[in-house]
């Protein structure tokens, strides 16, 4: 792949929305900041932050001369609303996480791979799952990268066999055509959908990022919490009733709610639902493996 030389260097917007993250800001920052691709300008938002974050941002503006917005709480989807409609100039867009960072090139290949690929609006590549002390965690980085793949994808996104990692780089116009990020739990996967309805993602085979992932992630009070986005995701597919994929994401999504709830009181009636929508299943593995944990796991 070739490199985009400075001559002709597209600008791009990075945005950060910070939100309680003082432990990792720094990383995040600096791995932008220290991109082998030069021509981009970073806007870091602070939604609100109650720990030490603003006192690091203000700090690391000292040194990095970037723009830097306090701002009270509105909620990640609002700030990123904001992030691109009030600070972002460039030609392309990207946004990092306050609590991730992003392995140094990542600008630089994926400008050069944009440039040469007009065809594409978006293009993901590959990436890291770590534990919070940043040591790269092997299971489920296997498991992240496993189905990626570019071109059109909205059939494995709305099927949920495929989730492109949070590293895209977006030309700003497809922002313009297809519209905003929706107040929902699920940000990326609704904005996924809206644009692979209509375009290929492009995929680069390398590792662009770093995402976090706390060791609570499979607790119970994580499944618990989890539901947020799986009725977000829900919320999402329901605005595709148009697609001919549409019954068999719902049947999906309903057999995904069977495999994962069973187990608990709180969350019997949405797994139940799920095991009567999908009662087709009941003689394959994974169904059986899930009655299984029913009876082992319940509390």
């Amino acid at each position: 792949m070739q490199a985009t030389t400075e001559l002709n260097a597209p600008l791009v917007s990075v945005i950060v929305p910070s939100y309680n993250h003082e432990r990792f800001i720094t990383q995040c920052v600096e791995s932008v900041m220290q991109q082998t691709y030069k021509n981009f300008e970073l806007t870091v938002i602070d939604d609100g932050s109650k720990d030490g974050s603003r006192e690091i941002l203000k700090q690391l503006q000292e040194k990095y001369t970037f723009n830097l917005v306090l701002q009270e709480n509105i909620g990640l989807t609002s700030t990123l609303n904001k992030g691109i409609q009030n600070y972002a100039e460039g030609k392309y867009v990207s946004f990092c996480a306050s609590d991730d960072y992003w392995a140094l090139d990542k600008l630089e290949k994926q400008v050069a791979f944009m440039e040469q690929n007009a065809e594409f609006p978006v293009c993901f590549g590959k990436v890291y799952m770590v534990d919070l002390d940043g040591n790269v965690i092997p299971y489920l980085t296997e498991a992240a990268n496993k189905f990626l793949k570019g071109g059109y994808i909205f059939k494995e996104i709305i099927f949920q066999e495929l989730h492109p990692p949070v590293n895209a780089l977006f030309r700003k116009s497809i922002f313009e055509e297809v519209g905003y990020y929706k107040n929902t739990w699920a940000d990326d996967f609704y904005m996924d959908l809206k644009i692979a309805e209509k375009h290929p993602f492009g995929f680069i085979d390398d590792y662009l990022n770093y995402y976090r992932r706390s060791p609570e992630v499979n607790d119970v009070k994580s499944k618990m919490i989890n539901q947020k986005t799986i009725y977000s995701h829900l919320d999402s597919i329901n605005e595709y009733k148009h697609s001919p994929y549409y019954k068999k994401a719902i049947k999906l999504w309903y057999l995904r709610c069977f495999y994962w709830y069973l187990p608990y009181r709180s969350t019997k009636k949405l797994a139940f639902k799920g095991m009567i929508r999908n009662l087709d299943q009941l003689t394959s593995f994974n169904f059986l493996k899930a009655i299984f944990k029913f009876m082992v796991l319940w509390n």
